[in-house]
């Protein structure tokens, strides 16, 4: 979040094939998400990042089993004060 960025690693592994020119121009975010859904092979979570929720809610399927998924409730929170309020309400992980 911190880079701006939607490309995850700065600067990408050697094998990758990255046009830099164009990537300046479409793989930056010039603002932080409310919400950020990551999802990867790694472990599920559910973690508030520089007022952004990040959710990585795994597979839906491993194998012949059951994964998880991601269950969010959003809403918008009238903010106060100068720093961020996050829309979700809750999140959760969910087994299958």
């Amino acid at each position: 979040l911190t880079l701006c960025s939607y490309y995850p690693l700065y600067p990408p592994a050697e094998e990758m094939n990255v046009n830099y020119e164009t990537a300046q121009v479409h793989a930056r975010f010039p603002v932080t998400p409310d919400v950020l859904i990551i999802p990867s092979d790694l472990r599920y979570f559910v973690k508030t990042a520089c007022g952004c929720v990040c959710i990585n809610p795994g597979r839906l399927t491993k194998g012949h089993v059951g994964g998880t998924f991601a269950r969010i409730a959003l809403g918008r929170v009238p903010s106060t004060g100068p720093n961020r309020v996050s829309p979700c309400l809750s999140a959760q992980i969910i087994k299958i």
